[in-house]
């Protein structure tokens, strides 16, 4: 029995060193690497694509402000038309519904526009960093401490992955016309 519990006590701890071992935090060594950065908000000005989403975004909001006034509206004409209270509960359901169905579609619909665009900018600031040899790059907006070694050592690539997202809008544009003619060269 002592044996026993001799060995359950040395498994315990060679579990706990193991364990231990295992949690440890690693510690930070210092690298070189090639820093850049770049501002998101620019680049995003500077895009059509990301542009329009955030456009898109406030025309549904709009839209779902006046669908919501109209149901309210026509609440309101159903209580002076002295509707039952089933029928007026009915009424606010079925606006409900809609008005909770339009506004998922849109969201939606924002949404897709929104992970397309920052998926392209994305692929840019990708491209660029393989370009320009970067191994690391920031959007500078959200640095929250660091900021200036980053400036001073890092590479701005703000007007690079502008020019990178170029020719995609260059590219739709000319799709969208060969598409509406329906004629290629």
């Amino acid at each position: 029995m002592k044996i026993m519990t001799s060995i359950s006590a040395a498994i315990v701890v060679a579990l706990a060193s193991v364990g231990t071992a295992a949690f440890a935090q690693k510690v930070a060594t210092p690298t070189s690497i090639k820093m850049g950065y770049f501002n998101l908000i620019l680049v995003k000005a500077s895009y059509p694509e990301s542009a329009g989403s955030e456009s898109l975004r406030t025309t549904a909001e709009g839209q779902l402000r006046r669908d919501l006034e109209a149901a309210n509206k026509t609440l309101q004409k159903a209580q002076e038309d002295k509707k039952s209270k089933e029928e007026l509960e009915k009424i606010a359901r079925d606006l409900q519904t809609d008005i909770n169905a339009k506004n998922q579609a849109l969201t939606q619909l924002v949404q897709t526009q929104l992970a397309i665009a920052n998926q392209n900018i994305a692929q840019a600031v990708n491209t660029v960093a393989r370009d320009k040899g970067l191994d690391l790059v920031v959007d500078s907006s959200t640095i929250l401490a660091g900021g200036d070694k980053l400036v001073n050592n890092g590479v701005d690539v703000t007007e690079d992955v502008i020019k990178k997202l170029a020719p995609q809008q260059i590219k739709r544009e000319a799709g969208t016309q060969t598409g509406s003619t329906g004629a290629t060269k």
